[in-house]
């Protein structure tokens, strides 16, 4: 940690340059607000924000700084590296997988690493995937007799594939399914649903 001081002394005005754990090098302001909500004694602290209300090609630069800056802490929040490998996972091999699976997965995501495959860097697709596919749970024969593994294909997927196994043919223009409300409840759709 390297401090910027201003007049020689710690205040508001001071900048700490930090290298976070990934190798990424940030400058924090020294400062906290914070919004009070009169007559009711509640505050929350308000999120930083870059954008200047003086100069239109500032706020233009300010606002890909802020952009950067979310997606940077959606990237290296701590919940990414096992929310991909657990979707990975149910996309690639299995809808069910062993926490230690995750774990193995959601490990190459953070250190970029899997075998010998991976650059190293956080967030390497090249290591994730080996990790997916390459992972013992997905290429153990053994576990194809366990009747809870294996994939379960989403409720609309079903439904398209019994239709087309009956070769349905449209004789009218009239919609055969309509991704409305009703329908999904009845097929089982809003448990895949992320709306």
């Amino acid at each position: 940690v390297r401090a910027y001081l201003v007049d020689n002394e710690y205040s508001s005005n001071t900048v700490f340059e930090v290298t976070d754990a990934y190798g990424r090098t940030r400058l924090l302001k020294n400062s906290k607000q914070f919004v009070r909500i009169d007559g009711s004694g509640f505050s929350f602290r308000s999120a930083p924000s870059f954008m200047s209300i003086l100069n239109e090609e500032a706020s233009l630069r300010d606002a890909r700084y802020e952009v950067d800056a979310t997606i940077d802490h959606l990237l290296y929040h701590p919940n990414t590296a096992p929310f991909m490998a657990t979707r990975l996972i149910q996309r690639f091999v299995t809808s069910n997988p062993t926490p230690d699976y995750v774990k193995t997965v959601a490990t190459a995501f953070k250190t970029g690493k899997y075998d010998n495959f991976g650059s190293g860097k956080y967030g390497d697709l090249a290591a994730t995937i080996s990790a997916v596919l390459l992972e013992p749970d997905a290429l153990s024969v053994v576990l194809d007799v366990d009747p809870f593994h294996g994939s379960i294909r989403e409720p609309l997927l079903k439904t398209i594939a019994f239709m087309r196994s009956m070769e349905l043919e449209l004789i009218t223009e009239k919609k055969v399914l309509e991704l409305a409300y009703p329908f999904k409840n009845k097929i089982g759709q809003m448990a895949h649903s992320f709306d």
